[in-house]
């Protein structure tokens, strides 16, 4: 029978973001498909990710990121998240990778079985895996309508990838210093009231550079 303690162990645990009002889960970033391609160019948005350094790099930090990962693989996985979703998860919300992204169909395919199971929790994918998107939707994949996947702009002050995210039916995010739309940076750097980013009637969301 499943438990929390048990749950827990089975998916490697949830991270609690300070800025989040809820959990999320994540994994190393250095993982990124996408994102370690995007280190080393001048002016992405992963030049400057802050999931590379900060308390994010922390030993025992990176030790629960490492061990997340590890946990994809696990048969048990999709029934251990929905369990923690279903019974822990107490504010409705959940983030998909505050740290990391997609790693293959399989992977979504994965998430999207947690977000059927967990009916009542609105989640929120942030993902520069456009690819892996498209083919898992071209495949016969089906979004649910309680997640709403954002395709993350490549650059500082660049445009997201607006016409490939319409196509797919899937929204956007971009990234600026001074044309944002996020309030965090003016109540704390915390999302407040502010629920925009889990809801698709917001179609491009702005965050501001940090």
């Amino acid at each position: 029978m499943m438990n929390r303690a048990i749950a827990l162990e089975i998916v490697g645990g949830l991270s609690e973001p300070s800025k989040m009002p809820c959990h999320s889960f994540s994994i190393p970033a250095r993982h990124c498909l996408t994102g370690q391609k995007l280190r080393d160019i001048e002016g992405s948005i992963c030049s400057k990710c802050y999931a590379l350094k900060g308390r994010y790099g922390f030993p025992n930090v990176q030790h629960a990121l490492e061990r997340r990962f590890e946990a994809l693989n696990n048969p048990q996985w999709v029934s251990a998240m929905a369990w923690l979703l279903n019974n822990v998860e107490r504010s409705g919300f959940f983030r998909w990778h505050d740290s990391g992204d997609l790693q293959s169909v399989e992977h979504l395919s994965r998430i999207v079985e947690v977000c059927n199971l967990t009916p009542n929790v609105k989640h929120w994918l942030p993902t520069r895996e456009f690819g892996i998107v498209g083919n898992f939707i071209r495949g016969g994949g089906v979004i649910p309508e309680n997640l709403t996947i954002r395709f993350s702009a490549l650059m500082f002050d660049g445009e997201p990838p607006i016409t490939a995210a319409r196509n797919l039916g899937v929204q956007v995010s971009s990234a600026s210093k001074e044309n944002f739309t996020c309030p965090a940076s003016k109540q704390g750097n915390k999302c407040g009231d502010c629920r925009a980013c889990w809801d698709k009637s917001h179609f491009n969301i702005s965050y501001k550079k940090h």
